[in-house]
């Protein structure tokens, strides 16, 4: 049976189809797993990773030239069970795994690693300036033992703690940016030390950031942290009222110390400061107030009781610890918060010592008595940097406030009424410097709090590190402005000697930073 069936003709459409398929290349199964290989970075363009070393906490945060306006900060950590952190604690410990031969090195736990009721080695970056006081519970002699028994030093210590960020924060930006383009683009480390660190100390940490991978010490660059938080801040807080000719204090309150620089707006456009005050800090960060908060507890339950849950309720402990660490140190506000409920799970009720359903029941007379010492001294600290500059004639438009303990409300709070004794001008939607100019005739100065106060260093060390970089160091002589002393001429070095009988040249000059645009 023959059926004459109309032949059609294939339409374009058809075609397109039909050669569509058959001229398909399926992806390889790099790419299936992986998703499409990123072409190789351009040969200029970089990876710039900065890196906050802190007393008690790290952070790390990373800029691809081509993007500078898209910062990335690492928020994931071993041990951190999927919870996400700005940043990892600066601690480390040593163990030598079961049975293990003669010389195995031991296995190294980090930041997030720890169990509440695990030993560590704490505040190391401390050790590295010998001149640094140590906070009251740090033990040099503990310290000391636990690196003799694993044959360390502290410069080994650091570079361990260092080692292990290094190799995480590289593991994470290979997952972000994929194998090849990481094999292609060079990586520049931008590191963070105090204000008040000595040249032994920074040279010292260099070694240590050489001995993590972080390349050779000569091309790893170093930034005080109140240097990059003003890098970060000034840009962050446009509008603002500062003017050419002014001052700002930069206070850089953390874990375990404070650190203060004072900066001199020498122009806005393009935005270049000076140095305007030597370096302060003190010990009076945040992780005292966690002491303090302990003994308050010891004294109100008893320390039989209390050290019972230390030892046997350990989580009991933790939960109220972390509750007084993300809530009452961050945000506690003596004019909101009558009283404040902190959970101890399983303690048994305690109407005398304040306890009520697994709750220590807390005033705020009693909270601002934690705080107030601390705080306090912050004050004293800033009211230096402040003292030191209008003794030189000089105008104080704004302090500061960055850093983890820089977040806090009352040290905001206390701040302001430290410094804000007038009455405030009246309301505008932009600020005026001729605003900020009548709070100055009466003594007052304005209390700036950034957004992203935690990560304002580690933010600035990778705007500083970016391409011609946002600060420029300028040094300015008997010649003028110059970028290199070796084209200052050697009539105008004067030749000292030292006390040990050593020769050498010396120039008087004042050293500027020069803000340019960070976008």
């Amino acid at each position: 049976m023959n059926l004459n069936l109309p032949i059609r003709t294939a339409s374009k459409r058809n075609d397109e189809s039909r050669k569509h398929f058959t001229n398909y290349t399926p992806t390889s199964s790099t790419e299936a797993i992986s998703g499409p290989v990123r072409e190789p970075a351009p040969l200029n363009d970089r990876l710039i990773v900065g890196l906050d070393f802190g007393t008690t906490y790290s952070g790390v945060a990373a800029v691809y030239t081509s993007t500078p306006d898209d910062v990335e900060i690492i928020k994931t950590w071993p041990g951190g069970n999927g919870i996400t952190s700005d940043k990892v604690p600066t601690e480390i410990s040593y163990e030598y795994p079961l049975n293990a031969p003669e010389g195995t090195e031991p296995k190294i736990k980090w930041g997030f690693q720890f169990r509440p009721e695990e030993s560590r080695l704490r505040c190391i970056k401390l050790f590295l300036d010998r001149s640094q006081k140590l906070p009251f519970y740090v033990s040099p002699l503990e310290t000391a033992a636990q690196l003799k028994k694993f044959n360390k030093n502290v410069v080994d210590a650091v570079s361990d703690y260092l080692t292990q960020v290094y190799e995480h924060t590289m593991e994470t930006l290979t997952r972000r940016y994929g194998e090849s383009f990481m094999s292609s683009t060079k990586v520049e480390f931008v590191l963070t030390c105090p204000a008040v660190w000595s040249d032994a100390a920074k040279n010292t940490t260099l070694q240590a950031a050489e001995r993590a991978g972080m390349g050779a010490k000569a091309d790893i660059q170093m930034i005080s942290e109140p240097e990059a938080a003003a890098v970060y801040t000034l840009k962050a807080i446009q509008p603002n009222h500062l003017s050419a000719g002014d001052n700002f204090v930069v206070c850089d309150a953390g874990g375990g110390t404070v650190d203060l620089i004072a900066y001199k707006i020498l122009s806005l456009k393009p935005l270049r400061v000076e140095e305007s005050a030597v370096g302060t800090g003190g010990l009076c960060g945040s992780a005292f107030l966690n002491y303090r908060f302990e003994e308050h507890v010891r004294d109100r339950i008893g320390k039989e009781r209390f050290d019972e849950m230390k030892l046997k309720k350990a989580k009991c402990w933790q939960m109220g610890l972390r509750y007084w660490e993300e809530f009452v140190k961050r945000n506690f506000n003596e004019e909101e918060h009558a009283e404040v409920n902190v959970p101890f799970p399983g303690l048994p009720d305690d109407e005398e010592a304040g306890l009520d359903c697994g709750f220590l029941v807390m005033t705020a007379k009693q909270i601002k008595d934690i705080f107030e010492p601390v705080v306090k001294e912050v004050c004293d600290l800033v009211q230096g940097q402040v003292d030191g500059i209008r003794q030189k004639g000089g105008i104080v438009s704004g302090i500061v406030l960055v850093g983890g303990f820089g977040q806090s409300n009352y040290l905001y709070t206390r701040l302001k009424s430290h410094f804000n004794t007038a009455a405030p001008p009246p309301y505008s939607e932009r600020p005026t410097h001729a605003q900020a100019t009548a709070l100055m005739q009466n003594g007052s100065v304005e209390v700036m709090q950034p957004v992203n106060a935690w990560t304002a260093v580690v933010r600035g060390a990778v705007l500083r590190g970016l391409e011609g970089s946002m600060v420029r160091a300028v040094l300015e002589s008997a010649v003028g402005e110059v970028d290199d002393l070796g084209a200052v001429p050697k009539s105008l070095f004067t030749r000292l000697t030292t006390t040990r009988g050593v020769e050498f040249d010396n120039l008087d000059f004042t050293l500027e930073m020069v803000v340019e645009s960070a976008g």
